[in-house]
């Protein structure tokens, strides 16, 4: 009997881990524009980053089909900023990155954890309208070192990693950040 009972519970577990995931190549159609799926490092072996290296290339896909990626913004600013929908200290500082995107800066949100389902329904809550990509199983988190979030990574116009930013950016940090950056 216990033995009956591990092994069904290790099929219900694995069938269990399998549900509810969406497939890289599963994109719904009806993503609004500027979300993405799927957040993919192009080398998968790439170390934990730190202030002054080149930042871990990665692509993501929109429901389009097109994919875009990190090192095609080369030129401008950017700012990766991890967060989860639960994350309150997140969505408070989600009016102040959307107000910058465009602004000389590049956002790019990156959802840690969560299937891109969640995304959606958030982005239309906040009003949020930059680039969000889904990282459904952490991996792009975990190589930029987002344990904790929000955490915002910021890379100047050559690609490389000028500042980490660990919790909620106020206009003045994000202003001071950017500052730093040529």
């Amino acid at each position: 009997m216990g033995r009956f009972f591990l092994v069904t519970s290790i099929i219900c577990m694995v069938l269990c881990i399998g549900c509810g995931t969406v497939s890289p190549t599963t994109i719904p159609s009806n993503l609004p524009e500027f979300i993405a799926s799927n957040a993919t490092l192009s080398n998968t072996n790439a170390p934990t980053i730190a202030v002054d290296q080149q930042a871990p290339d990665l692509f993501w896909t929109y429901a389009d089909g097109h994919q875009e990626q990190l090192s095609s913004l080369q030129g401008q600013r950017v700012v990766l900023n991890f967060w989860a929908t639960w994350c309150e200290p997140c969505r408070s500082e989600m009016p102040t990155l959307a107000a910058l995107d465009g602004h000389d800066v590049r956002i790019i949100g990156i959802n840690k954890g969560q299937q891109l389902a969640v995304i959606p329904p958030f982005a239309k809550e906040l009003n949020v309208h930059f680039t969000l990509v889904s990282d459904p199983d952490g991996t792009v988190s975990t190589v930029y070192g987002a344990r904790n979030l929000p955490t915002s990574v910021f890379i100047n116009r050559t690609g490389q990693i000028v500042a980490i930013h660990i919790g909620v950016l106020s206009t003045a940090a994000l202003q001071l950040q950017l500052e730093r950056i040529p």
